[in-house]
């Protein structure tokens, strides 16, 4: 800017803010008050920051200037007459140290970042946490940052008793005064040094004997100070500073070794049909024992829908899910376009089911089409060859614009021809799982959320299955039907029964932008495009808008390994970020000054779907859970029941060749 800053002082104002954050001085004894008559007026505020520090974030919190701070080093000035008794700058400080009084009112007004309810009866507190009065909280008022208002009405108190108001107790969670009482027998007491093997310091003396020093290597091979997790990273400073008082003095440090965070075990590289116990209690070994009809583990599309046709046909089940995995944050959409006709029959039947859950509950279905684009001779000749077995017509790179969108690039030289797909959908995933999940429980099931699978064994026709509840419960299940419908963790539970699955996951990212208008042909919402070409690490980018909220929601598939995208080693954020804004902006170039409203990541379970009854296997969906799994989820039920299904059905099994589509993923 062409202007010298003098530098001395600069470094008398940086000085400053270090003093003032490292050395902070009391330069007032009490607040600033307000005049007798002010405090009569109106409301107002106290600020009981009575320490010179660099922070200023309620001068910029009151509107009206009443409160300035000239320097780092000063205590902010109330105006008492600017003020108007807002109390917008009760939640803007980072201390909570400014509070709100309307004396004529008799009310306070306070911060609060803990829960508490309206009408609760409180005790007035000062800054010591001692009863002031008492009052009940009128009104909390919410605040963006997290940090909300109570008023609180007092009673019986004046004024100025007011004033001595910090903070209130809940009357039911006021403390009771502690009670010391003198010891009728001497208990000694034990100093650990070592908490990983439970080494107290009189071991380490005793073993020391009469030695003044002793090295940390030594320490550690005659006392085992040092072999435990953290591997003497903790124990080993302590030792040395606790020894001196007793004139022995540890020299050097330990063998370097890394803290022991991942327990690796034997088993996962030579796998038994044994595994160890899990210990819940290591006092109190009971566990709570219950006996269930059966029991779905894992709560994605395929795991509640399962749910509800087995509480339909009266098994009372228990769905465990312990967070919101690929089915609930998938881009939402479906097809039942399939090279495979059974394949095909699935999708149609599961279309039908979807209509189902709408007259049942709005779920945000809409009937879509699904645009692949032709990049190259081969996938224009396979996309002709599909028309056989779907509802589809084939449109020239001519007519995009009138086809597909107004908006679709005219300049776009990639493509020659795009399949138009008749009779594909989309739906809320969130609002889809949970009217699956409500029908199972209005037909007598149960949802554990938050909950997790811990261990699963098995013995004659009985599991026993080891749950984790949102309260850190432990709880026991046995049942003679346990399915497993976990993700990424199916393989590994499946391996506790003896069963190798081969399934393994692959990492995918999606994005969705804001809210915008529509831009798909003819005023409707934009829909599904795919670029099937093998671009920077991706074999595929997909996206459709959203005809709720007009959002644009895609993903982009690896073409990496399998094996290393589950690892994500080959995947990164800014990779995906630059294939899915090339591929978008370049069908839609005014989307290039959109936003992303966020990004996310989950898994696919690969190769193959496993569908198999008699090992109690509903897994591996390959990202077609959300499109396939409740017609499959039906048939299951159905061989449980003793009913026919599709021949089909019986190629899903472990041992059958599964259903694999030839064409398109």
């Amino acid at each position: 800017m062409g202007i010298r800053y003098p530098y001395d002082d600069y470094l008398s104002v940086s000085k400053e803010y270090i003093d003032s954050q490292q050395h902070p001085i009391r330069l007032l004894e009490e607040p600033l008050m307000p005049s007798k008559e002010r405090m009569a007026l109106r409301g107002f505020v106290l600020i009981d920051c009575l320490y010179g520090f660099a922070c200023n974030p309620c001068a910029f919190a009151c509107k009206y200037g009443a409160i300035t701070k000239s320097s780092t080093s000063v205590v902010p000035y109330v105006d008492h007459e600017k003020c108007i008794g807002c109390m917008d700058c009760v939640y803007q400080c980072p201390g909570l140290a400014i509070f709100g009084y309307n004396v004529a009112k008799e009310w306070v007004f306070l911060p609060i970042e803990y829960e508490a309810q309206e009408g609760a009866n409180v005790f007035l507190v000062d800054n010591q946490g001692k009863k002031v009065g008492q009052g009940s909280i009128e009104k909390i008022l919410i605040k963006p940052n997290k940090t909300n208002i109570a008023r609180v009405k007092v009673s019986g108190m004046t004024g100025e008793e007011m004033l001595r108001t910090r903070g209130f107790i809940v009357k039911e969670r006021y403390p009771n005064p502690l009670a010391f009482t003198p010891l009728s027998t001497y208990q000694p007491e034990k100093t650990y040094l070592c908490h990983c093997e439970d080494i107290t310091i009189d071991q380490i003396v005793k073993t020391v004997g009469d030695r003044r020093f002793i090295s940390a290597d030594e320490l550690k091979h005659i006392a085992r100070l040092g072999m435990g997790t953290c591997r003497g990273n903790r124990c080993i400073p302590r030792a040395k500073q606790s020894l001196r008082s007793y004139c022995i003095e540890v020299i050097g440090e330990a063998t370097p070794r890394a803290p022991l965070s991942n327990l690796v075990e034997m088993g996962k590289f030579y796998p038994t049909n044994t595994h160890s116990p899990i210990i819940t209690h290591f006092k109190k070994p009971q566990r709570t024992a219950v006996k269930v009809d059966a029991l779905v583990a894992g709560g994605g599309m395929a795991g509640s829908a399962l749910f509800r046709y087995l509480a339909q046909a009266q098994f009372r089940p228990v769905l465990v899910n312990r967070d919101r995995g690929g089915s609930w944050r998938n881009i939402a959409a479906g097809r039942p376009a399939f090279s495979l006709p059974a394949l095909a029959d699935l999708a149609a039947h599961h279309l039908e089911i979807f209509k189902e859950l709408q007259s049942i509950s709005d779920i945000d279905l809409h009937l879509i089409r699904y645009i692949n684009f032709a990049h190259d001779k081969e996938t224009y000749l396979s996309l002709d060859a599909s028309m056989a077995w779907s509802d589809a017509y084939m449109v020239d790179a001519k007519d995009f614009n009138k086809e597909i969108s107004e908006h679709f690039n005219p300049d776009c030289k990639i493509y020659s021809h795009a399949l138009v797909t008749r009779n594909c959908w989309q739906s809320t995933p969130g609002k889809t799982i949970d009217t699956i999940r409500q029908i199972g429980i209005q037909h007598g099931g149960s949802v554990l959320e938050d909950s997790e699978l811990i261990d699963l064994s098995k013995q004659g026709d009985t599991f026993t299955v080891l749950v984790r509840t949102h309260d850190n419960q432990y709880v026991e299940y046995h049942t003679n039907i346990f399915i497993n419908a976990l993700g990424a963790e199916a393989a590994e539970f499946a391996r506790r029964l003896g069963i190798e699955t081969g399934l393994y996951p692959v990492r995918h990212q999606a994005f969705i932008t804001k809210r915008l208008p529509m831009m798909g042909a003819g005023g409707r919402n934009l829909d599904m495009l795919i670029d099937r070409r093998k671009n920077k690490a991706f074999s595929a980018v997909y996206g459709q808008q959203l005809a709720e909220t007009g959002q644009i929601i895609g993903c982009a598939s690896p073409v990496t390994d399998p094996q290393d995208a589950g690892k994500n080693l080959k995947i990164n954020t800014q990779d995906f970020l630059e294939i899915i804004s090339e591929t978008f902006v370049e069908w839609l170039p005014n989307l290039s000054g959109v936003g992303f409203q966020a990004l996310w990541s989950g898994y696919y379970v690969e190769p193959r779907y496993i569908v198999d009854p008699t090992l109690g296997l509903f897994v591996g969906m390959r990202g077609h859970g959300f499109m396939m799994s409740q017609y499959i989820a039906k048939l299951y039920v159905d061989v449980l029941k003793g009913r026919p299904v599709p021949e089909y059905f019986r190629e899903m099994a472990l041992s059958g060749k599964g259903l694999s589509e030839l064409s398109f993923k």
